[in-house]
């Protein structure tokens, strides 16, 4: 089954954190929320969190361990939980922030 999405970061101005929007799409459902992901922004975005998602209604949706690391211009982001990967994806900066696809790790 495909299961995809997009995502925007931005970091928050205070505080070790930023937060997301979200929209993820498979071959049965969409679903649109938001997100916090709490760790060392100091150096930007590359580096590990742990992030916690929320659906459009506020309930919590997931909670995984986020790894960023920047090659050039490229973010490459990795979200685990229980040591085992579960989606991979790739970004790139923006204005604001960082926009990233992602995909499930089949």
């Amino acid at each position: 089954m495909m299961h995809i999405g997009v995502v925007h970061y931005r970091i928050r101005s205070t505080g070790n954190a930023f937060d997301a929007v979200w929209h993820t799409t498979s071959s049965s459902t969409k679903e649109t929320g938001t997100g916090i992901a709490e760790g060392d922004t100091s150096n930007g975005f590359p580096g590990k969190y742990i992030i916690t998602y929320f659906g459009s209604d506020g309930s919590e949706v997931g909670n995984f361990e986020l790894t960023i690391e920047k090659t050039g211009p490229i973010y490459n982001l990795s979200w685990n939980k229980d040591g085992e990967q579960l989606y991979a994806g790739v970004g790139i900066d923006t204005a604001e922030g960082m926009a990233a696809g992602f995909r499930k790790v089949e």
